[in-house]
């Protein structure tokens, strides 16, 4: 007799979940699709949602040396650069998070556990009250419009959370192993890397995409600290191409579309880490 009201109440929110995703993803998808627009499709009337000619050329304008949209902005070396902040931060957060995350699962000291709190609850606070005092600290040392500042400050904020979710993990992966893999003879660092990291995998894959996700598409930081072209990322190209051809949607789709690209592919590979990453440190911490 319950089988029905329970069936019908997922149905339901299956329904409310599907229309709530087509009201959030329609004008992104609709921006894809103008990527492959001319400026003249974009502008007639009634307005056409898929591209009557698909053409590539909003694309090959902003990679092309000799166009407008190409010479106003390196779109080559905007992505390098990003590429450049997103994996080095990203390495150097793990590899300092899987330290101090397995410190944390195996080591007792006095506060541990206050300070593994700590660190989630500094999530709690806004970059934005932090953007003032960061720009004056960089400039002060001299990082200010650097790459290797850029890196070190999102290391710096990311490394808390990596940290929470690798001791979170850490924590559920039985001690006996380690303790045998040492009577073996093996090192504590030997049974860390051969033993213990290897069952953390979900958990190192999770941290590894939060961050590369975050550092890929932040913008406040990245906007105020870097001056230079030379050393901007793909965020503050495409504020910066909205800014200067705001009509002009094909450029608009096609900059966005490149910048989103990276983080869909990090998604589609690592969907199913990313999950149980995210499970195995919620059931824990």
């Amino acid at each position: 007799m319950n089988e029905q009201p329970r069936t019908l109440y997922w149905v339901f929110l299956g329904f409310v979940g599907l229309v709530i995703s087509l009201y959030v993803l329609f004008p992104v998808f609709w921006l894809f699709l103008a990527s492959f627009k001319t400026q003249a499709e974009l502008a007639q009337l009634p307005i056409s949602f898929w591209p009557e000619s698909p053409t590539l050329d909003a694309y090959k304008a902003l990679f092309s040396p000799t166009h407008q949209k190409g010479q106003l902005l390196d779109w080559p070396q905007l992505i390098g650069n990003s590429f450049f902040i997103a994996i080095s931060s990203t390495v150097i957060v793990l590899v300092f998070g899987t330290l101090a995350g397995y410190a944390f699962a195996r080591l007792n000291f006095p506060g541990r556990d206050l300070i593994l709190g700590g660190l989630l609850i500094s999530r709690m606070f806004q970059g934005a009250a932090l953007l003032l005092p960061t720009y004056r600290l960089m400039s002060m040392i001299g990082l200010q419009d650097s790459l290797i500042g850029l890196v070190l400050l999102y290391s710096a904020f990311g490394l808390p959370f990596a940290t929470w979710i690798i001791a979170s993990s850490l924590r559920e992966i039985p001690k006996e192993l380690e303790e045998s893999a040492m009577i073996d003879g093996a090192s504590r660092l030997q049974s860390m890397v051969m033993v213990v990291l290897p069952l953390a995998t979900p958990a190192l894959i999770t941290a590894s995409m939060w961050h590369f996700v975050g550092a890929w598409s932040e913008f406040a930081f990245a906007s105020i600290l870097l001056e230079s072209n030379d050393n901007k990322t793909v965020t503050i190209g495409l504020a910066s191409f909205v800014e200067l051809f705001t009509l002009e949607f094909q450029y608009v789709g096609a900059a966005a579309t490149i910048v989103a690209l990276p983080i869909m592919l990090v998604f589609f590979f690592g969907q199913r880490y990313f999950t149980r990453g995210l499970l195995a440190g919620a059931v824990k911490g």
